[in-house]
């Protein structure tokens, strides 16, 4: 569903009845210019009064033995995660996730009240990390990048979209 969802927004550029948009998956079509925005990394993180004993540092295979939150099926943080699962033989299938939610917003405020581990955006913890509500535990061999994209259709640059490029570029410092 997810996959399709994706498809007919790059459609829906194609046929121009929509503007531009980010996406971070690796579906591309040949007549769509796919233009590097920004660069995440996903990360797991605890909240720094869990009693859940996990070290700062842990190999994929412990990750089996850990309650984790997630993102929702369909999710581009899913999407990528599972990703880093298959490289090293683990499947989704294999974990303890005790629940999947909406947001990234809705797993910062699980992992408050609960003893387990979530996978999220470091662009979307910052705040908390500094703030020392969480700390980050590193899954040694298992980074988790993704690249988010601007989407135009080929030969289409210019105009609204270009500004809001433009725009969105000269922010992504600060994002």
């Amino acid at each position: 569903l997810w996959q399709r969802k994706k498809q007919r927004q790059q459609e829906l550029i194609a046929k121009k009845e929509n503007g531009t948009i980010t996406e971070k998956e690796h579906f591309r079509l040949p007549n769509l210019k796919y233009t590097p925005f920004l660069q995440d990394e996903l990360v797991a993180v605890v909240h720094t009064h869990s009693k859940l004993a996990v070290s700062d540092e842990i190999t994929p295979e412990d990750l089996p033995n850990i309650p984790l939150v997630l993102r929702e099926r369909g999710s581009g943080t899913l999407d990528v995660f599972e990703r880093s699962l298959l490289r090293h033989n683990l499947k989704l299938s294999s974990l303890n996730v005790l629940m999947y939610l909406g947001s990234t917003e809705s797993i910062k405020l699980f992992l408050e009240h609960t003893d387990c581990m979530g996978i999220v955006s470091i662009r979307s913890v910052y705040k908390e990390l500094v703030a020392g509500n969480f700390r980050v535990v590193e899954i040694k061999g298992m980074p988790m990048q993704r690249e988010f994209n601007f989407v135009q259709l080929q030969g289409q640059e210019g105009g609204l979209s270009q500004a809001f490029m433009r725009f969105a570029g000269h922010h992504s410092k600060s994002l």
